[in-house]
């Protein structure tokens, strides 16, 4: 089978590699649609140590393909895979939350990822999904996962302000989250016009070219809850602190690769609650991710709007290039079988 495979700092192209085994309670997935995420970006750029030989890929749908013994699911069976692996026995894995497992792993990282024809996973990371949703939106269940674990790190309420620091595919998707969770009102910083049109098809009430432009307009005393998305170099941390209303909470979805300021005098002045979100878990009575498969089927035809770029895999190589340049005016860039 064909697959994607790093082969050094912002090199990646296609490999052949062996169709991949089933193991008992394993399955073998037909991928269909899988995205290039942020921190596939940082893989690429070589910020999370060396790459070479990694085989990408976690924002993953497929159609199942082939099943080991002790499967219970279908062939021909339309799924979204949660990528991430824990060790099944530490206190983390007991209650839930596999993703702050000592020893987790990540389809696209430390395992096999779906930016290839096919990919084995575990059954028991499958969520089964309607048969008729287009690929688009169904390899958007990962990101809206994360961005759904915000809203409980960030215990949005009913009527609640939030603001959102960075109109990526998270900071976008958390549009929609934060209305599932009842704000009242959601606020975004978008800098560019692509990201600023999708913001608003998504149901932001306003929109700001900056967190300055923003602060301008509604002051420090407005946001409930700051939902940080950009990471990197950026320096959103010490936004949001500036954001945030006296009292508020921050919720850092972001993955940065350097130590972000945190301005602590004015931080201790307004008793903020800064908080981190990672991937997402099943402590729940719904986890995250199975909540957003039921957000992604309900409102397909809008969120497939942010996937602005589909690319064969042989093109993989142009596509984290597109990926790379905002000045394409992506969003999601996805691999489409």
């Amino acid at each position: 089978m064909k697959a994607a495979i790093f082969q050094g700092t912002e090199s990646i192209g296609i490999r052949q590699r062996d169709l991949p085994d089933t193991p008992p309670g394993w399955v073998r997935l037909a991928v269909t649609a899988a995205g290039i995420c942020g921190s596939d970006l940082h893989l690429y750029h070589g910020n999370l140590g060396p790459n070479k030989g990694i085989q990408p890929g976690h924002e993953v749908t497929g159609i199942v393909d082939a099943v080991g013994d002790d499967c219970s699911i279908s062939t021909g069976t339309r799924v979204a895979l949660e990528p991430i692996l824990g060790c099944h026995s530490c206190h983390f894995c007991n209650v839930g939350a596999a993703n702050l497992c000592p020893d987790t792993r990540l389809f696209g990282f430390a395992l096999p990822g779906g930016l290839a024809e096919y990919v084995s996973v575990p059954e028991a990371a499958l969520h089964v999904l309607p048969q008729d949703l287009n690929n688009k939106a169904a390899a958007l269940c990962e990101p809206i996962a994360v961005c759904i674990r915000g809203m409980r790190i960030g215990d949005i309420a009913p009527g609640q302000r939030v603001v959102i620091l960075g109109a990526g595919s998270i900071g976008l998707l958390s549009i929609l989250t934060a209305r599932a969770a009842g704000a009242a009102e959601v606020l975004i910083t978008a800098r560019h016009p692509h990201q600023q049109e999708l913001a608003a098809a998504l149901g932001a009430d306003r929109i700001y070219p900056s967190a300055e432009a923003l602060l301008k307009e509604i002051g420090e005393q407005h946001a409930d809850v700051v939902l940080e998305t950009v990471g990197g170099s950026a320096d959103t941390v010490t936004e949001a602190v500036r954001v945030a209303r006296t009292g508020g909470r921050i919720v850092m979805l972001g993955v940065f690769d350097s130590d972000p300021k945190l301005p602590g005098f004015q931080f201790f002045q307004k008793e903020l609650t800064l908080a981190a979100s990672n991937c997402y878990g099943r402590e729940a009575t719904v986890g995250d991710f199975a909540l957003g498969t039921e957000l992604v089927t309900a409102h397909a035809g809008l969120l497939e709007q942010l996937v602005t770029h589909t690319f064969a895999l042989d093109q993989i190589a142009e596509a984290f290039a597109t990926a790379n340049d905002k000045s394409t005016r992506s969003i999601k860039v996805q691999i489409s079988h």
